[in-house]
């Protein structure tokens, strides 16, 4: 007899990958000083893994983190090689 998963936890289940995403560069604390431009690039990091944005470097682009420590090239390779540590997978 198999079990249904209940609706809440269904629910959850379907924002995991965007909870991933928000956790892992949640962890750029010391490269992205400011929490609102943490917040900003990962809405435009899950736009990009959901192709409303055509590449990552658009997604950094477009939420212009400009408290970040690295330009924007470097930042985008420092998402690339969190994002393979952490097993996230963007498209």
């Amino acid at each position: 007899m198999s079990q249904k998963i209940h609706p809440e936890i269904a629910e959850l289940e379907k924002y995991k990958d965007l909870k991933q995403i928000y956790s892992a560069i949640d962890e750029l604390k010391e490269i992205i000083p400011h929490n609102n431009e943490r917040n900003r690039l990962s809405f435009c990091i899950n736009m990009f893994k959901e192709g409303k944005i055509d590449n990552l470097f658009s997604a950094i682009e477009q939420a212009d983190p400009r408290s970040s420590k690295l330009n924007y090239p470097d930042l985008e390779k420092e998402i690339i090689k969190l994002f393979e540590v952490k097993k996230i997978i963007l498209k």
